[in-house]
């Protein structure tokens, strides 16, 4: 199974309100980052692509250097969406399957990365999504008033890493690039387009470290008092 995994790990991390962006937070002395490709790595993936603002690239080698794995760094774009791009144009020729990956999940199990590989090699898929059971209540609000409640049977809570056809979604890309506005999942780009987007079952403990309460829970499955 050697993919290469692109990370997504551009963003500034506003809703954390911390000095340094939240993939670059550091737990026992090395940044969340480090722990998400270290864990990549015990299961199994062999390549990556780290899409990030280049001041950090010297900050965030000092970490990853450590690991001795196959990384490319590439720039980051201005949206999510140009930082996939940037990530996919540092591809060998011979990639027909890369997988798309937020900086701070950590917690991605190999059961997880089989699962998500088994599926994407179904040709009638041309990309996979890990999700997970909604178990609340889910209301459409505006303005403080409920409009309606969704079927909570057919919603889905959609993570990381996301396995996709190279060939399919740049195709996507270049169909659709006039509606990538406020897309906040990779596989997005795809159901746009018109084209089949698969899912297996997620795992809880592959959450995003977001805001501060996510981080305490960080802390807490690595052990740190």
């Amino acid at each position: 199974m050697d993919i290469p995994y692109i990370i997504v790990a551009g963003g500034k991390g506003l809703r954390m309100g911390a000095d340094l962006p939240k993939q670059y937070i550091e737990i026992n002395g090395k940044p969340i980052i480090y722990y998400t490709i270290s864990n990549l790595l015990k299961a199994g993936v062999k390549r990556f692509i780290i899409v990030i603002d280049l001041i950090y690239l010297e900050y965030l080698k000092k970490f990853l250097n450590q690991l001795n794995a196959n990384i490319k760094y590439v720039s980051g774009g201005k949206e999510r969406i140009d930082s996939v791009i940037n990530g996919l144009k540092a591809l060998e020729k011979n990639d027909n399957i890369v997988a798309i990956h937020d900086s701070v999940r950590p917690f991605v199990s190999i059961q997880m990365i089989n699962r998500l590989y088994s599926k994407i090699c179904d040709s009638k898929f041309d990309a996979v999504v890990p999700a997970l059971i909604i178990k609340d209540t889910i209301k459409v609000v505006a303005d403080d008033k409920i409009e309606s409640t969704l079927v909570r049977a057919n919603v889905r809570r959609i993570g990381t890493p996301q396995l996709v056809k190279v060939r399919a979604y740049l195709e996507a890309i270049e169909n659709s690039k006039d509606k990538t506005n406020n897309l906040t999942d990779d596989s997005s780009i795809l159901e746009i387009n018109g084209n089949s987007v698969g899912v297996v079952i997620g795992e809880e403990e592959n959450f995003k470290i977001t805001d501060m309460y996510d981080l305490k829970i960080f802390k807490l499955l690595l052990g740190e008092n």
